[in-house]
């Protein structure tokens, strides 16, 4: 018990399905191999418990799922295979801003980039093709480019990496304040950092999926800062 008290408390925004949270098992062990302790968080829209949250955690993952309703950016759902779930929407934009607000270090995965994005005043693709990989998730294949002087660079020491790619949706108009971290070949935003705030980096891929394997040369890396800056 001693050992556990000492992870960071990773508040985790999940998926719902027929009233309960799902949850996948690979973002809680890749936060517990990185070190930390994740907890999915209940949805509300209690100020009080929202704040509670924010005082209770050291550091917030959104992670991944359905689309952002368009209507947080301004626009009206455009295609049919748009996948929203009010509640979620809800619960995580009323989230957002106090998980910035505390100053604590905060990441994105897939929807969560998204979220990120539109919540700080950014807009997306609703739909996009070509990103979205047959194979299971631990392949990762897709190029990334990565920012030259960008945090990513830095914390990897690399100028590309291959990624994982699952989604439809991708970061169109950047929030102001963010900065693009990595770019696909056919050039789409695929991660973001905030170099203002302690720690806010969001990424398009599902680097959960393959930490740790044998040809892993940054999953890790990124999970094990984000526990650092967690501490």
């Amino acid at each position: 018990m001693k050992y556990q008290a000492k992870r960071p408390k990773i508040g985790m925004m999940s998926s719902r399905q027929d009233g309960f949270l799902k949850v996948n098992h690979t973002y809680i062990n890749a936060v517990w191999r990185a070190g930390g302790w994740c907890i999915p968080l209940g949805y509300t829209d209690n100020e009080e418990q929202l704040k509670a949250y924010a005082e209770m955690c050291d550091g917030f993952l959104f992670s991944g799922g359905v689309d952002v309703d368009p209507k947080y950016y301004g626009e009206t759902i455009a295609f049919d295979n748009v996948e929203i779930d009010e509640m979620r929407d809800g619960f995580e934009m009323a989230m957002f801003p106090h998980a910035l607000a505390s100053g604590k270090p905060i990441l994105g995965i897939c929807r969560g980039i998204q979220v990120m994005n539109v919540c700080r005043g950014g807009t997306l693709y609703q739909h996009m093709d070509g990103h979205r990989q047959e194979q299971p998730g631990t392949i990762h294949e897709q190029k990334l480019h990565l920012t030259e002087g960008g945090y990513l660079q830095k914390l990897t020491g690399l100028d590309e990496i291959k990624v994982n790619t699952f989604h439809h949706q991708n970061i169109k108009d950047l929030a102001p304040g963010l900065f693009a971290e990595a770019v696909s070949e056919d050039g789409y935003i695929e991660a973001v950092y905030d170099p203002e705030h302690p720690f806010f980096v969001g990424v398009q891929f599902h680097p959960e999926i393959y930490i740790g394997q044998e040809d892993d040369d940054h999953s890790l890396k990124l999970f094990e800062a984000f526990m650092e800056a967690c501490r």
